[in-house]
């Protein structure tokens, strides 16, 4: 089965946005007065949402309350293992998001 490389998105969010961030059930960490929250886009995704200014990027891929946070954004290449932990996860407590 082929499957599309995904690239993994990591936004910058102000924490004062933790408990929507929780609600929404977003995969992210805690750094400093961030949150860093994970997006996981194909090839097509990435066309559909990515935008340079960072605000439009998250709106696009998370939410409207959220995007007006959104102070950055950085864009990695995935390993292997890890696209098949995300393509291969059912568990929706995991919080992933991939489109």
């Amino acid at each position: 089965m082929e499957t599309n490389e995904l690239k993994k998105v990591i936004f910058t969010l102000d924490i004062d946005y933790l408990e929507l961030v929780d609600a929404v059930g977003l995969d992210y960490t805690k750094k400093g007065t961030d949150l860093k929250v994970s997006v996981y886009l194909d090839e097509q995704e990435m066309l559909d949402f990515y935008d340079v200014d960072p605000y439009n990027f998250a709106f696009n891929c998370l939410n409207p309350e959220l995007a007006e946070s959104c102070s950055s954004f950085k864009i990695y290449k995935m390993s292997k293992e890890e696209q098949e932990e995300v393509n291969n996860n059912d568990n929706k407590e995991e919080g992933y998001i991939n489109f």
